[in-house]
């Protein structure tokens, strides 16, 4: 997959502005659908990429609501004094790190998330690594591939000796190098482990070309 090439002068702000500015020309504002309104700017959050959500709220076949305030039975009761029954309430929250077969220490955890170099490593053990502890607006499985080959090169090269293991060890014991590209991600659980696609995985490719 190619780079995201940015004009010259452009960064990743103007780039978001620039986004947001487009996507507002194909979609309009969708607080007009009852949606609210963002409180973050575009790329701060995980994007939702479903052309046909707007079609369907606009159609009728999708009804939005606000908060809920309670429940009772059935019934639900939203905080702008509204009420309605439903057969079914599914908690679509995004998902949730648990690795209940190791100790969190192990992972260096802190916070929400584990702490390792590149989302990978441990930085207190030399044969322990995570993959797919990532998440990224078109990561894609190419991105949890080259996770892969970064620690099947490490391993091996850590297994032979070799100076560029200890060079990558060193590295994992910190600081930890930025992977947000730039960009303001919400401080939230479901975010604690996002990183900036192309950021990111310019770090694993530089990481793993040292160990070729």
């Amino acid at each position: 997959m190619g780079q995201l090439c940015l004009p010259v002068g452009m960064n990743q702000q103007d780039l978001q502005k620039m986004d947001t500015l487009v996507l507002g020309w194909f979609t309009g504002d969708p607080s007009r659908f009852g949606l609210p309104r963002p409180d973050y700017k575009m790329y701060e959050s995980h994007p939702v990429v479903n052309s046909l959500v707007l079609h369907h709220i606009g159609h009728g076949d999708i009804g939005v609501r606000g908060d809920i305030a309670r429940l009772d039975g059935d019934t639900v009761h939203f905080k702008d004094g509204s009420a309605r029954d439903y057969d079914l309430i599914l908690c679509a929250t995004g998902y949730k790190l648990h690795y209940p077969f190791i100790d969190r220490t192990w992972l260096n955890w802190q916070g929400m998330a584990p702490k390792l170099y590149l989302n990978i490593f441990a930085p207190g053990f030399d044969n322990l690594a995570v993959l797919g502890m990532i998440e990224a607006s078109g990561i894609g499985w190419q991105g949890r591939y080259e996770q892969a080959e970064l620690v099947a090169r490490y391993f091996k090269a850590q297994a032979e000796g070799r100076p560029a293991a200890a060079a990558l060890k060193k590295a994992k014991c910190g600081p930890t190098p930025d992977l947000s590209g730039g960009y303001n991600y919400l401080q939230l659980e479901r975010m604690s482990y996002y990183v900036h696609k192309d950021t990111y995985r310019r770090a694993v490719r530089q990481a793993s070309a040292a160990l070729a």
